[in-house]
């Protein structure tokens, strides 16, 4: 009988999380879609508090610091927003609010939320202060682009991807770009 990792405990767990969501964050839930046991999930995780923060570990890692990586790989700033932009309109928007709906009831995933919240919006700002907007300018330009954002994630049905592609471009309001700033 094959060995299930950690990968495929935490698999299924975002699979649960973005699908019935986090009520179904449960070992009898979580033994059901793996087809193992109990004590299997307990070998790798000393209990559900250890098993959901590595869950939402996994998630700020493959949700933000990749793409803040994929970014810095940039030299322009231009450059490192296209990418970004990319990553973000890419990411399974199911699983973004899943999470945080998760944080609208449990104070584990609130905590990571706004860290993950904090470290967006300080690597966005980090992107407007490089690009020549004050420090000030740049956090106000960083908070309502992610506003705009996380909105867009709340309108459901099937054409939410195409939607926030299509509305990326319109965004100039909140980052203009360096020439229609002015001095």
């Amino acid at each position: 009988m094959a060995r299930h990792s950690e990968v495929d405990w935490i698999a299924a767990g975002l699979e649960l999380l973005a699908g019935p969501g986090h009520a179904r964050l449960t070992v009898a839930d979580l033994c059901a879609r793996t087809g193992r046991t109990k004590g299997s999930l307990y070998h790798h995780y000393p209990d559900m508090a250890a098993y959901r923060a590595e869950l939402l570990a996994v998630w700020r890692e493959r949700h933000t610091e990749q793409l803040i990586a994929a970014a810095e790989r940039e030299s322009r700033t231009d450059d490192k927003a296209r990418v970004l932009d990319a990553l973000a309109q890419a990411l399974d928007l199911r699983l973004e609010r899943a999470v945080r709906n998760w944080a609208a009831h449990e104070q584990q995933a609130r905590e990571a939320v706004q860290a993950v919240d904090r470290l967006r919006i300080d690597y966005l700002a980090g992107l407007c202060r490089d690009d020549g907007l004050s420090a000030t300018d740049a956090r106000d330009h960083a908070i309502l682009t992610y506003a705009l954002y996380l909105g867009l994630q709340q309108l459901s049905g099937a054409d939410e991807q195409a939607a926030l592609r299509r509305l990326s471009s319109k965004v100039e309001f909140v980052l203009p770009p360096a020439a229609a700033r002015g001095p």
